[in-house]
């Protein structure tokens, strides 16, 4: 014996597959990760993200670039 929706004819509606999410590039501003760097696995273990993020002239001007962006 059948209970619930299905004893109705009623079924859930399907779901589809779940996409894999794209990391964006923090520095290449609305661009996904493209693995640019040899050997990084993303944004995570990037060189260049580092070297950006770690400096602080080079993370102002990139703060800059994302606020003019943003107008």
């Amino acid at each position: 014996m059948t209970f619930g929706p299905a004893a109705a004819g009623v079924h859930p509606p399907s779901v589809g597959p779940m996409r894999t999410p794209v990391p964006k590039c923090p520095i290449r501003l609305g661009e996904p990760c493209s693995l640019c760097e040899p050997g990084a696995s993303g944004p995570e273990d990037c060189a260049l993200v580092w070297l950006v993020m770690t400096d602080p002239e080079l993370r102002a001007r990139l703060d800059e670039m994302r606020r003019a962006g943003r107008r």
